[in-house]
């Protein structure tokens, strides 16, 4: 009878299981202890004479301080865990932590972990009581491939910089001490391919050129300003002189040759006059504009201008509605706008951005865009005139135009208008995607509400018989681009 049951393992039991473990070879364990939180590896030192020492090879360190109270026990611990460190490579580090009256502790961290030929170092250095300037050896790490630092200090670089092997920079908060070091440092990084500059201070720095022949990514957030004043900067007690300092700064000029930029993004106000040269490879871009109410608006266009020149060969592209509020102050410059003839994917904040913005109209007259996609943030809300027309038609719109998409949609009477010219005027169109604010309908009509807003669309004369209606519901059902661009 017992031969008709297939034949069961018996079960495992903890020691067992325990002693597989202990018999994997030691570099299976490393790579394990490698996933695990550092302190979690380091308490594997007490499991047996095997585990004593094995987490002093794992090549992933990450050390973030918690509550102060505890800082002399996580200040012991880094320590300890880099003086019990083996010869091997450090592949993996990263560092958050107050500095206080501890900057010769932290840079001699820095230093060994550079001796540990370090690839990927991540720091986040706050609190500063004295001055910080960290160890040359840093600036000259030949293994070094990605380099993240976000502090709230003065960036004090030595005489000699040299990055050779340095693929990512990202620096957040930092202040630029001056013309020379910050122009040696963009220029020292021979195969950098990605860079970030976020919140950065550049008052010291009245001029600067971003030349690194193998860029390919570049990110530049000027937002610093924009959150003292909404209240967004959680750090703000670091650097609330040089914040006041900035407010009267009329801005660094800083010359960017993209040869092989591909993609290009901007985010905050226009504190510093940007440029750019031999873009023509930049496929992808994004402008993201604060109007700045105080000051000069019409230094403001002339820098949205020149960026948007720089930009006159992107395929992909997306602006706020800031730039259409910044544009409208210079006039004058509205016929000297790019064309944008590579055009084929256009993301606008608000319908109204296209609706209002004579040069936006301008500048699609001569593109082949097939893709518009229209991000409505902030509605409901919209309380100007909406008896929009599209004066004149652009071109793209009677050749090229396929997908529209519009996201999140209300059924405000403006909206509804909008949707009305847009499938009026795109006589090509394919297919536009309307993604319903689930939260909205919900609270107003629901199920209802939503069916008579799509049976009201359905009933719009359409300039193209071939197009078809999405209708959806829930952010979530919004399609990218990309997606959009695939499916056409």
């Amino acid at each position: 009878m017992d031969e008709d049951f297939p034949k069961f393992r018996k079960k495992k039991n903890a020691n067992e299981t325990r002693k597989e473990i202990d018999n994997l070879p030691d570099l299976i364990l490393v790579h394990i202890l490698s996933y695990l939180p550092t302190k979690d590896a380091v308490r594997t030192s007490i499991l047996s004479k095997k585990w004593q020492y094995l987490w002093t090879s794992t090549p992933k360190l990450h050390f973030a301080e918690g509550e102060r109270n505890e800082r002399m026990v996580f200040m012991n611990f880094v320590e300890r865990a880099l003086a019990l460190r083996d010869s091997s490579k450090i592949t993996d580090f990263s560092l958050s932590c107050d500095v206080q009256c501890d900057t010769s502790r932290i840079n001699a961290w820095i230093i060994s972990v550079v001796k540990h030929k370090v690839q990927v170092l991540h720091m986040y250095l706050r609190k500063f009581q004295e001055p910080l300037a960290l160890p040359p050896c840093l600036f000259t790490c030949r293994s070094l491939e990605v380099l993240k630092l976000k502090m709230f200090h003065h960036l004090k670089l030595p005489s000699s910089i040299s990055f050779s092997s340095l693929k990512i920079l990202s620096l957040t908060k930092v202040i630029f001490s001056d013309n020379r070091s910050t122009q040696q440092l963009f220029s020292r990084c021979p195969i950098l391919e990605k860079l970030s500059i976020i919140d950065c201070i550049w008052k010291n720095v009245k001029a600067v050129c971003i030349s690194s022949p193998k860029l390919q990514e570049l990110f530049i957030s000027d937002r610093y300003l924009f959150e003292e004043k909404y209240g967004e900067n959680d750090d703000k007690d670091d650097l609330n002189a040089d914040a006041d300092d900035q407010k009267d700064f009329d801005g660094c000029k800083v010359v960017i040759f993209g040869t092989s930029l591909e993609s290009f993004s901007f985010n905050g106000e226009l504190i510093n006059d940007y440029c750019l040269y031999n873009s023509s490879s930049i496929v992808k871009a994004s402008l993201e504009v604060f109007e700045r109410e105080e000051l000069d608006n019409h230094q403001d266009a002339h820098r949205v201008f020149k960026l948007l020149r720089g930009l006159a060969s992107v395929e992909n592209l997306k602006l706020s509605s800031g730039i259409v509020e910044v544009l409208n102050y210079a006039e004058e410059l509205f016929a000297h706008l790019p064309a944008f003839h590579k055009l084929t994917s256009l993301s606008l904040e608000g319908v109204e951005t296209l609706f209002t913005c004579e040069p936006l109209l301008n500048m699609l007259q001569n593109s082949r865009l097939e893709f518009l996609d229209f991000e409505m943030d902030w509605l409901p809300s919209y309380d100007g005139d909406y008896d929009w027309v599209l004066d004149p038609v652009p071109s793209c719109f009677v050749t090229h135009l396929k997908t529209i998409q519009i996201h999140p949609f209300s059924g405000g009477e403006y909206e509804m208008h909008a949707v009305k010219i847009l499938l009026e005027c795109a006589l090509v169109l394919e297919r536009i995607v309307i993604v319903c604010d689930e939260s909205y309908f919900e609270s107003h009509g629901g199920l209802k509400k939503h069916k008579e807003i799509y049976e009201q669309i359905l009933l719009f004369p359409r300039g193209s018989m071939s197009c078809e209606v999405d209708f959806l519901v829930g952010f979530s059902a919004r399609l990218p681009i990309s997606s959009l661009a695939a499916d056409t």
